[in-house]
């Protein structure tokens, strides 16, 4: 037997992860426990249609888990000769699939058109991007008719070895070629997906995704980054945190559950503690910490992770106990995880890591922005000398700001997922931090003793614009808008002046 993943070994990991015996699986599917025995075992190597659909139906599986299963149960006439990158050798998670059905379908419908062949999914880390990519790939594995690859690129460090990676994957390295001609020669007739997971670190090796797909007209190729790898034709599609519901109105349980960062919590909260329901007890808890965590997946998954232990409403508070305070719960991720992805911080501190001195700087000194805040108001934590001008869209384009690099530094943040940008008063652009990676900002703050002086370059940076703009606050429209932007800047910086001003 080869090392591909059969039929059997799938029904395994599934029937394991579903906690059955095979007595157990063979009762719920009205099947022999020996019939199971010798699917998983390889004696019966390919099942009827019938047991097929009973199995399915016993596991009660995802739509992803029920797709790898039946493309691992279709017989091909060359399966001794199967390449290791087959449906059946995707990976295939051990928990649910939950609340990107949306965003699934995006995706599969990017790939079905003729004209893009190259997609990345972008967002910040811990937000789902390879869990979405992967379930994706199930889908559509039986569209492309040379299979479907997955390269993990996490541990690669440059472009030979991204060239590598990928000949290793599909069965085409040739030592004693360059890698890309290689590849390129064995590819060129394929119809295939490759799925390239986590190229945010790589992206000066981008252009060679380009090569590829140009001496390969039939390949397609799904990306996941934190950054987009900027190559044309590329078409980029945002993965964002989950909906949460609104924590100062708690609605009905059944309204609650239809959100999926809810979905999420209570899934995996029911794996460390099978008791456990959303309740109107603690559904107001539950709907608090997903808003504490902005829906992010891998926070609400960790979350979830210690209600072994802790309830959700002490959960809840320690989690709003200080900046710092979400990072040192989220922690204890699965350890067949990657590292990077068994703790919060780890996964943020790799984002980090790939910006320079500039970005660093610019991204621990946001972290005292409650809130969020305008292009000027960053400007000013780096120029603190500079009074507030008018609060409009022309204050953004104002010529005499000399801090242009910070503006350089801001959209690559923006670009690299660590800050999220919308409009904001008058249209001006607004930039904010998701909380948990405005903790680990804080903490690199703290770390770096810039704090003291930040903060107090933020509380003058508000007092003056308080006295700048106070003839505006007359007009009541006007000044709703500005209390909404900025209550919690202001808040901040009176709280700080009250202690040391």
């Amino acid at each position: 037997m080869d090392d591909r993943q059969s039929f059997g070994q799938i029904l395994k990991r599934l029937r394991l992860a579903a906690g059955l015996t095979h007595e157990a699986l063979a009762e719920r599917a009205s099947l022999g426990a020996r019939t199971i025995s010798d699917l998983e075992r390889g004696v019966s190597r390919v099942p009827r249609a019938d047991t097929l659909a009973l199995l399915i139906e016993a596991l009660e599986l995802s739509p992803g888990q029920q797709a790898l299963l039946e493309a691992a149960a279709r017989p091909t006439t060359d399966d001794a000769d199967s390449p290791a990158g087959s449906p059946s050798h995707l990976s295939l998670p051990l928990t649910n699939f939950v609340g990107r059905e949306q965003e699934a379908r995006g995706v599969r419908d990017l790939l079905q058109q003729a004209d893009i062949r190259l997609i990345t999914l972008t967002g910040p880390g811990g937000v789902g991007k390879t869990r979405l990519a992967l379930h994706v790939a199930t889908q559509v594995a039986t569209a492309f008719r040379d299979r479907v690859y997955v390269v993990d690129l996490a541990p690669i460090t440059d472009r030979e070895g991204v060239c590598q990676a990928i000949g290793r994957a599909v069965g085409a390295f040739d030592v004693g070629r360059a890698p890309l001609a290689s590849l390129i020669d064995a590819l060129r007739q394929k119809q295939l997906l490759i799925l390239l997971d986590n190229f945010e670190h790589l992206l000066a090796a981008a252009p060679l995704v380009t090569e590829l797909l140009h001496g390969c007209p039939h390949l397609k190729v799904l990306t996941t980054s934190r950054a987009a790898l900027r190559l044309s034709g590329e078409q980029e599609f945002p993965v964002s945190p989950l909906p949460v519901p609104d924590p100062t109105h708690v609605a009905a349980i059944e309204t609650l559950i239809g959100y999926a960062a809810v979905r999420l919590f209570v899934d995996r909260a029911v794996r460390v503690r099978p008791d456990f329901a959303l309740t109107a007890n603690n559904a107001a808890a539950v709907v608090g910490i997903c808003a504490q965590l902005d829906g992010l997946p891998l926070a609400v998954e960790l979350a979830a992770a210690r209600i072994r232990s802790l309830p959700p409403p002490m959960l809840l508070q320690r989690l709003r106990t200080s900046h710092q305070a979400p990072l040192g719960l989220l922690v204890g991720g699965p350890q067949d995880m990657p590292v990077r992805q068994q703790t919060l911080r780890d996964t943020i501190a790799w984002s980090h890591n790939l910006l320079d001195e500039q970005e660093r700087a610019l991204f621990r000194r946001l972290a005292v922005f409650s809130g969020g805040c305008t292009l000027e108001a960053a400007e000013a934590i780096f120029n603190p000398h500079r009074e507030p001008s008018r609060v409009d869209a022309a204050s953004v384009h104002d010529e005499r700001l000399s801090e242009i690099n910070v503006f350089q530094a801001l959209v690559s943040l923006v670009e690299k997922s660590l800050v999220d940008q919308a409009g904001g008063l008058d249209g001006a652009p607004r930039f904010r931090m998701l909380e948990t990676i405005r903790a680990f900002a804080w903490e690199v703050l703290v770390a770096s003793g810039e704090e003291g002086a930040v903060r107090r370059e933020h509380a003058a940076y508000y007092l003056s614009l308080v006295k700048a703009t106070g003839a505006l606050l007359f007009a009541s429209e006007h000044k709703r808008a500005m209390q909404a932007a900025e209550q919690g800047n202001v808040q901040a910086a009176l709280q700080w002046l009250v202690q040391y001003g």
